[in-house]
């Protein structure tokens, strides 16, 4: 399946692109080519977080940037862009010298966007306990005790 259209703007297709592109490699990218895609008032919301304006966004992507050896964004073809928003789904595959012992890792997701002429609103929805949590030794046995109990119930 594809991407579905609501109304296809060339120019807010760009951007899109431009915002796969920027996180098709999180950490070869430049915090300072963000204000090509993101408003300066921009609210970045996960969640953990709730970022308010480009320099505290580009603070947080580079504080992020720590103990992180690999970290990309793979976005699926099922995605929604429609005239001023759009949900991208994405699994990003990372790796983290505290979690795995620096295994990759994989982490499903998506990302909802509000946008004129750049981003103003960028929300990322994702399982912190399957990102973080579960990948912690003793409190992932754990976690995969409970969930292992509950599927039986």
């Amino acid at each position: 399946m594809s991407a579905i259209l609501i109304k296809r703007d060339p120019e807010m297709s760009a951007l899109i692109d431009e915002l796969k592109e920027y996180y098709k490699d999180f950490l070869m990218q430049e915090t300072g080519s963000l204000g090509a895609l993101y408003r300066e008032n921009i609210i970045f919301c996960d969640p953990l977080h709730r970022i308010e304006g480009l320099p505290a966004l580009k603070s947080y992507f580079a504080s992020m940037n720590k103990g992180l050896t690999q970290c990309r964004f793979q976005f699926d073809d099922q995605s929604v862009i429609g005239e001023g928003s759009a949900c991208l789904s994405w699994i990003m595959h990372y790796r983290h010298q505290s979690l795995k012992g620096g295994r990759s890792l994989q982490l499903r997701g998506c990302s909802l966007l509000r946008y004129t002429d750049k981003i103003h609103y960028h929300e990322d929805f994702y399982d912190m306990g399957a990102m973080v949590y579960e990948q912690v030794p003793l409190l992932g046995s754990c976690i995969g005790f409970i969930k292992s109990r509950m599927e039986r119930n």
